[in-house]
């Protein structure tokens, strides 16, 4: 997680585990409204929304790029902040990818822990993901 400085991400600020052992990621507050929120009360154009959308993408790739898959891309995740800057946060479900390399990575699944409307199919049916997983969830249904 810490490698994922880019502009549209939450930064992380700490991490660890509590004394019974559960995870924990604090990652910086964003002041804002849901993407889908955003876009309607400002009554974005196509073209505007898009670009809202592109920064969001190119921040999903950096994460993939990373080797980490989101796994819980909807807009409750992605507020656009009052300077209209998007930023994916919440992490928590994350998964680091394992394998073989481009193209043949996934990660391993231990909880089943999934929010239906934009679940991708695998992650429905507690398969491994894979990166196609935030793509299906991000372009298949859209958090727009």
């Amino acid at each position: 997680m810490a490698r994922l400085q880019h502009t549209n991400i939450a930064r992380l600020l700490d991490s660890g585990a509590t004394e019974d052992g559960s995870p924990y990621i604090v990652m910086e507050r964003v002041d804002g409204r849901p993407i889908n929120v955003h876009c309607k009360a400002e009554k974005l154009s196509v073209e505007a929304t898009l670009r809202l959308y592109l920064q969001v993408c190119r921040a999903v790739a950096h994460a993939h790029y990373h080797f980490v898959v989101h796994r819980d891309l909807k807009p409750g995740n992605i507020p656009v902040d009052t300077a209209g800057v998007p930023k994916l946060l919440d992490f928590g479900v994350c998964k680091l990818l394992i394998g073989g390399g481009r193209g043949n990575t996934e990660a391993v699944e231990t909880t089943h822990m999934v929010t239906p409307d934009y679940a991708s199919p695998e992650q429905v049916r507690g398969d491994p993901i894979t990166v196609a997983s935030d793509i299906y969830s991000f372009g298949g249904r859209g958090p727009l």
